[in-house]
């Protein structure tokens, strides 16, 4: 696969406006995941497993492996718009948005342990990472 990218330089100024773009871009960090409360424990719990028998399902990880192409390809075509002039919240805000769908469709595919006979009795459906949806709910994103 073939990358293009585009830049825009005119006048003098060009260049600079295009430094000053991306020192905007330097240091800024989108991050995934459960940030605070009760479902952040969930989460860990979930995702490393418990010494009280709940075991790893390792939701965040597993999307953070299976996606690290995928994430720099969305990423690709924001540096041109990012160099061109637009803004460094844009970027974050879509690429974060998709960071937060992908770990939802790691929830959602279930490949994960088994939920034991008793979980599934008292839960009615045998879908791991999902009960009262507030963990799912919580997924969100952040930019540094």
């Amino acid at each position: 696969m073939d990358i293009k990218m585009v830049v825009e330089v005119s006048g003098d100024d060009g260049i600079d406006k295009m430094i000053a773009n991306l020192k905007a871009l330097d240091g800024t960090e989108v991050e995934a995941g459960l940030f605070g409360g009760f479902a952040k424990n969930k989460a860990v719990w979930n995702e490393y497993g418990t010494s009280r028998g709940i075991p790893a399902r390792p939701f965040l990880r597993n999307t953070l492996y299976g996606n690290e192409a995928r994430f720099a390809q969305f990423v690709t075509p924001f540096v041109e718009d990012i160099l061109n002039g637009a803004s460094v919240g844009v970027y974050a805000s879509n690429l974060g948005n998709f960071m937060v769908s992908r770990i939802r469709q790691t929830i959602d595919e279930g490949n994960f342990v088994p939920l034991a006979p008793s979980t599934v009795a008292k839960k009615g459906h045998s879908k791991p990472l999902i009960d009262t949806g507030d963990m799912y709910g919580s997924i969100d994103w952040r930019a540094n």
